[in-house]
């Protein structure tokens, strides 16, 4: 995506541009810091200029937690607008949809339309309609939904989220009414439906290989509802009315819907305060502040968990690889062979690592039972452990140039049962929660913690197993493992925890 400015540049006094972060049929959109430390957003304003700034004039004193804070307007040198506005580092929605291809819970997707419709009450109490209502301009930053790109002319586009040619609105969102010039608070009513049901199913109710195609679906053709779960079909259907006069009046109608289905699916989590809750202010613009912490999670799907640990898999090889040689290089083996003793570790690690990494890959972030996970480990350790027996086999035993035998680092295994290595290694996936070094909100990216306690695990049942011990570099290969899985597996920094957390409340 290419730029009309770079870092570093000053196209306008007193701002200095760090990185473009935008670009649309407005303009572009880049992130900045003004000479004071502040940091912003500086929207270039391309198009129609008359029209953009007539509509962020109307904005620029507008306030609510729930708006992207516009600043000023300014213009450069060149006669070029620019709009100095709030910079928000948090995602927007359609991110958050692309991690939920099949819709986000219900709670969550009630959440996020909770705060869209405080912040579009305000703009329709303010004689504003947001005309451009879509997951690109809906933010989540701090635990607070903000709602942005309003008081600008739109574009429509026959792609979702990019192209687009000149009208208003942008076309997977776009009200019948529009067609024919009507432009009211109903567009943002009908708007918010659309956002609704997405946010329930993961798609949008009308779709097509034109824009001409999905605007003539929006006049003609009813929005398939089966998916949407039972509890929002009323609510859903009547946002989404071809005619503007059957759907709600206003969007404090529609959030005073949504918010009946959580006080009726959660009544003992309103204890005492259910008296206070029942009675909702009238005025929109007197609503309190959002409360809650909203964290969007993560939903990861499986084709990127397959991605994920394919390549997972393949930096196994790598990283044991490296430490199979670095480990030889420290003990320094005087064998005929050295890479053979090479091999003594690096397969048992690589089978080890890659018998951790299959079954946690399908276990991150879900709950469970955690004994479950223990013996079906228990079980797939053994697997391991009959493998290393047959890597361990006497096939490997090497002589030393003079041809004295059994002078290795290890020494021969035949003399070990596969009954031993089935148990050592069985044990040893059993005895640590191997899932928890792998989970992708795990507490850290790397700690040596696991590294310490599979060494110890290890450490007694080679003791308990003597025989073992002089066979085998079981020892090595589980602390090794502990080591490279932690290195291999995606990790994402664990939201901070919260003392309680409280529902977004639309104050209608």
């Amino acid at each position: 995506m290419k730029f009309m400015y770079s870092s570093g540049q000053r196209p306008l006094e007193g701002f200095t541009l760090k990185r473009g972060i935008g670009r649309g049929g407005f303009g572009e959109v880049y992130f900045a810091v003004s000479d004071g430390g502040k940091e912003v957003a500086l929207k270039l304003v391309r198009g129609d200029t008359q029209i953009e700034l007539r509509g962020v004039a109307q904005c620029l004193n507008l306030k609510h937690p729930n708006l992207i804070n516009l600043y000023d307007l300014r213009t450069d040198p060149q006669g070029d607008h620019w709009v100095v506005m709030e910079y928000v580092s948090g995602e927007p929605l359609n991110v958050v949809l692309g991690r939920h291809p099949n819709g986000l819970p219900r709670e969550l997707a009630s959440e996020w339309f909770l705060g869209l419709a405080r912040a579009v009450s305000y703009l329709h109490d303010h004689g504003i309609v947001h005309r451009d209502l879509k997951p690109a301009n809906i933010f989540l930053e701090n635990g607070s939904v903000k709602v942005g790109d309003y008081g600008l002319s739109k574009a429509i586009g026959t792609s979702q989220r990019t192209a687009q040619t000149q009208s208003v609105g942008t076309v997977h969102y776009m009200a019948p009414e529009i067609s024919t010039g009507n432009y009211g608070k109903p567009i943002d009513t009908y708007a918010a439906g659309i956002l609704l049901y997405e946010m329930l199913t993961g798609r949008v109710p009308f779709e097509g290989e034109s824009s001409g195609e999905i605007l003539m679906k929006h006049l003609t053709s009813p929005p398939d509802l089966s998916k949407v779960p039972s509890e929002y079909l009323p609510i859903v259907s009547k946002a989404l009315a071809k005619n503007p006069a059957q759907r709600y009046a206003s969007m404090t109608e529609m959030a005073r819907a949504i918010e009946a289905i959580g006080q009726a699916a959660a009544p003992h989590a309103r204890g005492a305060n259910r008296n206070a809750e029942a009675t909702l202010p009238p005025n929109p613009t007197l609503a309190r502040p959002p409360e809650p912490i909203l964290t969007a999670l993560p939903a990861v799907s499986r084709r990127v968990q397959l991605m994920e640990l394919c390549g997972a898999m393949l930096l196994t090889v790598l990283f044991t690889a490296l430490g199979s040689v670095l480990w030889t290089a420290i003990i320094h083996p005087k064998t005929g062979d050295v890479f053979l003793e090479m091999g003594r570790v690096f397969f048992p690690t690589v089978v080890a690592c890659w018998a951790i990494l299959i079954p946690s890959k399908f276990w991150t972030d879900r709950r469970g039972d955690s004994w479950l996970r223990r013996f079906s480990l228990l079980f797939v350790g053994g697997l391991v452990g009959l493998a290393c027996w047959w890597i361990d086999g006497g096939t490997l035993a090497v002589k030393l140039p003079d041809g004295d035998a059994g002078q290795t680092l290890f020494a021969s295994s035949e003399s070990v049962t596969e009954a031993s290595y089935f148990s050592f290694y069985a044990l040893a996936f059993f005895a640590m929660r191997w899932w928890r070094t792998t989970a992708r909100r795990r507490p850290q990216r790397f700690s040596f913690a696991p590294i310490l306690g599979a060494a110890f695990w290890g450490l007694v049942l080679m003791l308990l197993m003597r025989p073992l011990a002089s066979a085998s570099p079981g020892l090595l290969v589980l602390a090794m493992s502990a080591a490279i899985v932690q290195l291999v597996s995606p990790w994402e920094q664990p939201p901070a925890p919260t003392a309680k957390r409280l529902r977004l409340r639309c104050a209608c």
